[in-house]
């Protein structure tokens, strides 16, 4: 029989403590929901008995019956009476089971954030929020190094390699010694930060690593002892044929532990679709930009063959030769050209075309 590890065992009892509090408060939820099923009906019950006597009161005054009797009118007063203090009480109950349905919300919450489980997730929505708000893709990357120091255990420094067709450039670092280590692996053309670019992960316990005989210590002379990469999706990256991938490293030899390494991977996929995201933002920005653009221009050139229309009496075909032929004279892009004729009104006559030839008499 296997023997569970203290921690094991902790989990285990931590685990039974949520199922037991899981139980009591669902218990206690249907209790209150069988309450206020009890109470409703109730509260149906009593309102049609009030309705039914101001109905045989009015009916009574209609046909012109005398009064109850001074013993039936107090006992019809006592019973509304009674029938008002049991909404009362019934009310109080509700106040009652909503405080106590109030404080067990509250202790799930407190319990759920005290689950080591929870408390990542809490903490990767923020890393996730951070990582969008960025207003370009140089930013997000910066960012992604950054939060790489913070969030996983072992790292001290952290940059972003970006490889195309076999270059490969640091995008992003958080100094000038996580730079130095990924130069080092350029210029050996092996190291964690490559491989990464084709591998979900790649973790050098220490250097020397027999996996880079070319590299050899040179990352531990340059401060750092311990390397863990992650690859960056391509999809996500600035270009097609790009790869990528985050690097974090630590000072000490095998800094990272499984859990960081692990902390790490949901990092790096995180970065990925920001990454991409921020990126497809800033081109939908440029795309809207020179849309933009392209209708101005469209407006400018309009107004200038307007007036070499109205000037000039030609055609709006005629018009735009006019411009055209200016613009290359001239060695001046079009929309200029235009621009200048719209604001100014001037017209260099040399581009202007010449006068139709006059149709023979007969």
């Amino acid at each position: 029989m296997a023997v569970q590890s203290p921690d094991d065992e902790r989990q285990w009892a931590a685990e039974k403590r949520d199922f037991v509090a899981d139980h009591r408060e669902k218990l206690a939820a249907d209790r209150d929901a069988a309450g206020d099923t009890r109470d409703a009906t109730a509260d149906a019950r009593e309102s049609a008995l009030d309705e039914r006597e101001r109905q045989l009161d009015a009916r009574a005054a209609e046909l012109g019956l005398p009064p109850d009797g001074a013993e039936a009118a107090a006992q019809r007063v006592d019973a509304r009476t009674a029938r008002q203090q049991a909404r009362q009480e019934r009310e109080g109950l509700r106040a009652e089971r909503d405080a106590a349905a109030d404080a067990r919300d509250e202790a799930t919450t407190r319990r759920l954030e005290a689950n080591p489980t929870t408390r990542l997730a809490s903490a990767f929505a923020a890393i996730a929020a951070h990582l969008y708000a960025a207003d370009s893709f140089d930013a997000v990357l910066r960012r992604i190094a950054r939060t790489a120091v913070s969030t996983v255990a072992g790292c001290q420094m952290a940059s972003v390699t970006l490889s195309e067709r076999g270059a490969y450039q640091t995008a992003a670092t958080t100094g000038s010694a996580a730079s130095a280590v990924d130069q080092a692996q350029y210029d050996a053309r092996e190291g964690p930060c490559l491989d990464a670019v084709d591998a979900p992960i790649v973790y050098a316990q220490s250097f020397p690593d027999s996996r880079w005989p070319t590299l050899a210590s040179r990352p531990a002379d340059l401060g750092a002892q311990s390397a863990a990469s992650y690859r960056l999706a391509a999809a996500s990256l600035a270009t097609a044929g790009t790869g990528g991938s985050l690097n974090t490293y630590g000072i000490e030899p095998d800094a990272f532990t499984d859990e960081a390494q692990e902390i790490g991977l949901i990092l790096a996929a995180h970065a990925s679709m920001a990454a991409g995201a921020v990126h497809e933002r800033g081109a939908l920005q440029d795309l809207a930009e020179n849309l933009n653009k392209a209708l101005l221009s469209r407006d400018v050139i309009g107004q200038a063959k307007g007036i070499l229309m109205e000037r000039l009496k030609i055609t709006p075909e005629d018009a735009f030769d006019v411009l055209r032929r200016s613009s290359q004279r001239l060695n001046e892009k079009l929309h200029a050209l235009a621009l200048n004729l719209a604001e100014t009104g001037e017209i260099d006559t040399r581009d202007r075309l010449p006068a139709p030839a006059p149709q023979a008499r007969r």
